[in-house]
């Protein structure tokens, strides 16, 4: 087991060895005399793992405690580190040994990357005369975030890397190792066989401050030619002064992954969004009997997004998988628009209970026939809003379920969906106290059971909600357009702890969704519901 300890134990451990060695020399701090020399850099760090105390460096950076090493540096009077002044603690000075930690960008200091009449250089001034030490301080460390060019990739081609802090580039060049091997396997020196990438130049290089964490980065792109003898796949390495990134490398595209889409049944005019990876010269996207064509979608310049604006439903029985085709080969996810999902769509599939004040319900003019919605110009305190309380029938049936989700599927996973457009509604702006109440009655004649995100006693006119009012899977809830809220069935008292296998035989006779002010602040509420439906999501 690896032990961790901090940078003042490490510096509690260096002074008492430095004492040791020079013993015979009590007032070497004082002394001043000889010519100054620096045989050395250590680096005093809790980061055990990529510093030891037992080795020298030639490089660090911004921040990092460095011991110098070295002799006659006892009464050292300046300190210089890329040329410029930096100050250090006198009262650990020794003849052998000069504590000092290098300043970071945020306070001023310059780096060598990003000026170049900086000199790598560390600088001791003493009276006995002045020592020098060729010591780099890198940028922070490569982030190759994506790889852009056109397949086939051939020999003199040029492919793009785009990421953060691609400065200072020592070596260029790509192995075959693939891009999981190296994300799995532990190494000093990236494996496999190597081919060197010798024509490369920087095409971007913005050097600011992210105010998100008041550090600074470098957004690059830099431009590269494919070598001769590149390998068919592998990785495409990227070797700075301040560490090494890679990514992966095809010469011919590699198979697209998906790894979410924004909803499994979106609105007429909704975006369908489709994340993943290798979304690479984008074929055509398939569901049910409908194709799309390039031209019917939009793939992000990463590759790692496609944007569909849907408008074609597939038709009821066609099928419920997803399909992305590029020439690197095919994906598909499952349970997309499975019709068999719905409890109502409000198109006469299911019972209004017809309870007041109940929702007002239009027609889309699309496929997508009719919608509820909630419109509120001013809600005022109350605890009996405006609802959507449905039944499957008069005669106490349950809606039925989906056979397509696992029978072992936990209640965490089974979720209570719709399709939600917030046309400006006062939740979540920090005032506005209102909230939808969700209820959900099994079969037979069991008490309502309600979800109210955590309300403890309603805890009127309070914020103590465990995600946004409307949210998405993400924790989202976007203003002005058409997306997918969901809540997990496990919110509802009767499905905790259950399988889906027991969420069936628990069955659900009714569902309301309610609108409840418990709090005086008033706002307005416009919200249109369509497809309530009971879905799976696996576990993230």
């Amino acid at each position: 087991m690896k032990t961790s300890i901090n940078s003042l134990s490490l510096l509690f451990v260096f002074l008492l060895g430095v004492a040791c060695f020079g013993i015979t020399a009590c007032s070497d701090k004082e002394s001043g005399g000889g010519q100054p020399q620096i045989t050395g850099v250590k680096i005093l760090s809790s980061d055990t793992t990529n510093y030891s105390y037992d080795q020298l460096y030639t490089k660090a950076g911004p921040g990092t405690m460095l011991a110098l090493m070295g002799n006659n540096l006892g009464g050292a009077l300046h300190v210089f580190i890329n040329d410029q002044e930096v100050t250090f603690n006198s009262t650990m000075n020794t003849d052998h040994s000069l504590i000092v930690t290098v300043p970071t960008e945020e306070k001023g200091f310059k780096l060598s990357a990003f000026d170049s009449s900086v000199k790598d250089e560390i600088r001791v001034e003493t009276g006995g005369g002045t020592a020098t030490y060729a010591f780099k301080i890198t940028a922070p460390g490569p982030q190759v975030q994506r790889l852009q060019g056109v397949y086939p990739r051939e020999a003199g081609d040029v492919v793009r890397l785009y990421g953060l802090n691609l400065v200072d580039i020592e070596k260029m060049y790509i192995t075959d190792a693939t891009a999981l091997h190296l994300d799995t396997t532990k190494w000093e020196t990236v494996p496999g066989n190597h081919t060197d990438i010798t024509d490369f130049k920087t095409e971007v290089m913005d050097h600011h401050l992210n105010p998100s964490n008041n550090s600074y980065e470098t957004t690059s792109v830099v431009a590269a030619v494919v070598p001769a003898g590149a390998p068919e796949s592998g990785s495409l390495v990227v070797e700075c002064a301040g560490g090494t990134s890679y990514v992966a490398f095809y010469k011919r595209p590699g198979k697209p992954v998906i790894t979410s889409i924004s909803s499994d049944m979106p609105e007429i005019s909704e975006d369908l969004v489709i994340t993943g990876s290798e979304f690479v010269q984008v074929e055509s996207i398939t569901y049910g009997d409908v194709t799309l064509k390039s031209d019917e979608f939009t793939v992000s310049a990463e590759e790692n997004m496609i944007t569909i604006p849907f408008s074609k439903k597939p038709s009821n029985g066609s099928g419920t998988t997803l399909t992305v085709t590029t020439p690197g080969g095919t994906v598909s996810v499952d349970r997309f628009y499975d019709y068999s999902t719905i409890l109502t769509s409000f198109d006469g599939d299911a019972t209004d209970n017809g309870w007041g004040p109940n929702c007002s319900f239009a027609n889309s003019g699309t496929d997508d026939g009719f919608y509820a919605y909630f419109d509120i110009p001013v809600e005022y305190q109350q605890w009996w809003g405006t609802m959507i309380y449905f039944r499957k029938d008069w005669n106490g049936n349950s809606f039925a379920f989906s056979p397509n989700i696992p029978a072992t599927a936990t209640a965490d996973e089974v979720y209570l969906a719709v399709e939600v457009f917030n046309d400006g509604s006062d939740y979540n702006n920090g005032t506005f106290t209102g909230y939808i109440r969700y209820m959900i009655q099994p079969i037979g004649d069991q008490e309502n059971i309600y979800d109210n995100f955590a309300w403890d006693d309603y805890n009127a006119g309070t914020f103590i909600n465990d995600q946004p009012v409307l949210g998405d899977y993400e924790g989202n809830a976007p203003v002005g357009r058409w997306y997918r809220h969901v809540l997990p069935l496990s919110k509802f008292a009767c499905y905790q702890g259950k399988s889906f296998a027991e969420i069936v035989t628990v069955g659900l006779n009714q569902f309301r969704l309610q609108s409840i002010n418990q709090g005086t602040p008033s706002g307005k509420i416009n919200v249109k519901f369509d497809n309530v439906r009971v879905i799976y999501l696996p576990s993230k």
